[in-house]
């Protein structure tokens, strides 16, 4: 007798509610006699286990039962868990899956936003872990209770504001973590930087979701800023700095130089970025961007010289 099968038989019946013995012979490929064991060590552990007659009847367990996550070991959830994703397309198997992924989360693992055991994703910042995990921590669980936000939030131009905010999700995008949800100030669905709110607090208030497609946003950028095709030239120095900038595919060798191709935010963003790689950076095209980078050198050289 396999302990997975006793597991799998007592989480489909705690999620489905109810089984026949032909269906639990056919999911856990099985006689039928086979599992009418399984079923009967299952009700002599304690199990309150219940089977009624006729067309419509099978195996039921007590809506008292409550399943203890202490009842299994983390390696037990561990290999349920694999035997589970053995069969990802079984709409229960997914069901049964989650609850399992939730069971397994330990007190030590409460600081990562997701843990399992292929991927590890910990949101927070090798500077100051503690700060970013606890917002992270309120968004998220303002989104799974539905509650409305209080946030304080600077845009890029360091203006301030106040916002009533409904978070539906969390969003990494180019390695920038995001919360996306209805604005109350601007009557619309926004993104908010993580690292721009300065500020988070719950309210008392619970929202419902509103009707429509919200996430179509996320499918598109971020901002409403208009991009450009980029080229540059660039030396070994900040290979490193380019890659994860534009990633791997962009950068292409010319000598004893790189040169990178790329579609990039255009505007403010895109010279501020230029201008951090000093001169170990070349743009190549377009003109246009060379004269909003000059144009920004000539403020700085005149300002240097106010100075002096």
């Amino acid at each position: 007798m396999q302990n997975w099968v006793l597991y799998g038989i007592m989480l489909t019946l705690l999620i489905k509610r109810k089984a026949s013995r032909s269906y639990l012979a056919e999911k856990f490929e099985m006689s039928e006699r086979s599992i009418s064991r399984y079923i009967d060590t299952l009700a002599e552990s304690g199990v309150p286990i219940y089977a009624t007659a006729g067309r419509e009847g099978g195996y039921s367990i007590s809506d008292e039962f409550k399943l203890d996550k202490t009842l299994f070991t983390p390696e037990e959830l561990t290999r349920l868990v694999t035997c589970i994703k053995a069969v990802p397309d079984d709409k229960l198997n997914k069901s049964i899956l989650d609850k399992l992924q939730h069971m397994a989360a330990r007190k030590d693992d409460e600081k990562y936003l997701f843990k399992n055991d292929t991927l590890v994703i910990d949101a927070a910042s090798w500077t100051n872990p503690n700060v970013f995990r606890s917002k992270m921590e309120v968004i998220s669980d303002a989104i799974a209770n539905n509650i409305a936000l209080d946030i304080t939030y600077t845009d890029r131009y360091d203006s301030h504001s106040e916002r009533r905010f409904d978070p539906y999700c969390l969003a990494l995008k180019e390695g920038v973590w995001y919360t996306y949800g209805w604005c109350h100030k601007r009557s619309d669905f926004r993104l908010f930087k993580l690292s721009r709110i300065t500020s988070i607090k719950k309210t008392d208030e619970h929202f419902n979701k509103r009707d429509g497609n919200v996430y179509d946003k996320l499918t598109g950028t971020f901002d409403d800023v208009p991009t450009v095709e980029l080229e540059i030239e660039f030396s070994s120095t900040i290979l490193g700095e380019i890659e994860e900038w534009l990633g791997l595919d962009a950068i292409s060798e010319r000598g004893l130089k790189y040169i990178a191709n790329a579609t990039v935010y255009s505007g403010n963003i895109l010279v501020k970025k230029l201008l951090s790689f000093g001169s170990s950076v070349k743009v190549l095209k377009p003109a246009a961007v060379r004269d909003e980078l000059l144009v920004e050198c000539s403020r700085i050289l005149r300002d240097a010289n106010e100075n002096v």
